[in-house]
């Protein structure tokens, strides 16, 4: 199946970064990329073998990384700039991710910078 909201939907997620939004809802997104929810349940599940809070929190993990390694922010302002609800999901999916705490993860590679 083609799916006709591709290109608009990396435009929004990467140049805008709609994911940080922390409220953003599979409605939201889908009137952003012009599609219905449906459709777009359907490429992220199928497509990209994902669920939708999966598919955004990647993507704010991978802000929220750069900002662990590039910044001196605490983990609850990296939590905040990188649209989690929560410092407790920020962690939780981090460690999900990367196997180990969003701490250690910056002790361990800050030298990659």
């Amino acid at each position: 199946m083609a799916y006709h909201f591709v290109s608009r939907l990396e435009e929004c997620m990467g140049k805008e970064q709609i994911f940080l939004n922390p409220k953003l809802t599979l409605s939201e997104l889908a009137l952003k990329v012009g599609t219905n929810r449906t459709y777009l349940s359907n490429y992220i599940n199928q497509e990209l073998n994902s669920t939708f809070f999966d598919y955004v929190n990647s993507r704010r993990l991978v802000f929220a990384t750069e900002l662990l390694l590039t910044t001196n922010y605490t983990l609850e302002v990296i939590a905040e700039k990188s649209g989690f609800n929560s410092l407790s999901t920020f962690r939780r999916c981090f460690l999900q991710a990367h196997g180990c705490s969003p701490s250690v993860y910056k002790k361990e590679n800050r030298h990659l910078v």
